[in-house]
């Protein structure tokens, strides 16, 4: 009989089946004291969806939430609206302590038919990670659950709608540092007022805006994090009345421009107003022709010249790399021959693809 593997050894082969579910499900018929390890694994994400996995049948599975493998998931999701509905169920879900992410997805509802978030609220002090999409709600009920959390980072608002004015709504007394990430998708302007209002204060070290309206919010949200902000991404639906000012995000490392919406003459007045002094890396996106402001004309050639020139002083600094990205099958239709024939000298300061792919020179 062969002696038995030392644990560490035997953890360490569970757990390098943590994305083989099948494998892991064999691991629990083996020994009984393989059981928990492979647990571990197997219910670290836990998905609730009312036609894949509904609560009831958690509930009908582990009838006594203290014995449940509740303990063991970090990644939690819910998937509709009668999950979370569900999930207002005393107990069973409270159990879910160590939880490090927590999705909320597809509740579409309005002010007549509100959905509550109390049963989540506090859900688990570890909580590092809130993934909001194709939500609404109330603002009040947003910004509570974000405050629950006091080691929340990680703030992802995609398709997030709200109702009630931020300056109404019972702002909680205490919030969460938010020193990680901020990732905006569509119009959240409510709730973007309602975050400027958080006792603590906002301090992200990476901010990505697409598809977003403008607003003196974001703007301000910019600003706020102007101490701690080290990553910039933005996308807008529409042409920004003046550019955003950067200098005072003294922090600032990388920049990254999604072409739609933006003008090239917004971009380099922006990019004129970054301090250069800790700025390494800055990428613009040409997604479609389509959605570029004004792209055919010899104005517009002209400030893709100045585009040009600006990233050619960039360039020869040495400090800082440059990066122009675009996909030669989807712009070649709508920005016209002279504008077209600048990109691949412009995409050749750092990316060298017709394909959108990544080939940085070697001298960086």
């Amino acid at each position: 009989m062969l002696p038995p593997l030392p644990p560490e050894i035997f953890d360490l082969i569970v757990d390098n089946l943590h994305d083989e579910p099948i494998a892991l499900k064999a691991c629990c018929l083996v020994s009984k004291s393989w059981v928990p390890r492979a647990r571990r694994n197997l219910f670290a994400l836990v998905t609730f969806s009312s036609l894949r996995w509904p609560v009831r049948s958690w509930m009908n599975a582990f009838p006594n939430p203290s014995n449940s493998p509740a303990h063991h998931t970090r990644d939690l999701h819910f998937y509709d609206r009668s999950s979370v509905i569900a999930a207002s169920t005393p107990n069973w879900v409270r159990h879910f302590r160590h939880t490090e992410e927590l999705r909320i997805a597809n509740i579409a509802v309005d002010g007549s038919t509100a959905i509550s978030f109390v049963r989540l609220q506090g859900l688990s002090p570890a909580l590092k990670f809130l993934n909001l999409r194709s939500v609404s709600a109330s603002l009040s009920e947003i910004l509570n659950l974000i405050c629950s959390f006091p080691l929340l980072d990680h703030l992802w608002l995609h398709f997030v709608t709200t109702w009630g004015d931020a300056d109404e709504c019972d702002i909680p007394s205490t919030s969460p540092r938010l020193t990680g990430s901020l990732n905006l998708l569509s119009r959240t302007r409510p709730i973007l007022r309602g975050l400027l209002n958080l006792p603590n204060g906002l301090h992200f070290a990476q901010i990505t805006a697409c598809h977003v309206e403008y607003s003196e919010s974001l703007v301000d949200l910019i600003s706020r994090c102007s101490d701690t902000l080290e990553s910039l991404t933005v996308g807008f639906d529409s042409p920004m009345p003046g550019p955003l000012v950067l200098s005072e995000a003294t922090k600032l490392q990388d920049v990254k421009f999604e072409c739609t919406g933006l003008s090239v003459r917004w971009i380099i007045a922006t990019l004129r107003t970054a301090k250069s002094t800790n700025l390494r890396k800055i990428t613009i996106t040409v997604a479609s022709s389509a959605t570029l402001v004004d792209p055919i004309g010899e104005t517009v050639y002209r400030e893709w010249q100045d585009l040009d020139h600006l990233l050619d002083q960039l360039w020869t600094s040495r400090l800082i790399c440059p990066s122009v990205v675009y996909d030669e099958n989807r712009v070649t239709s709508g920005l016209g021959g002279l504008v077209l024939s600048l990109l691949p000298r412009l995409a050749s300061k750092g990316v060298v693809n017709g394909l959108g792919g990544y080939c940085q020179r070697s001298e960086w």
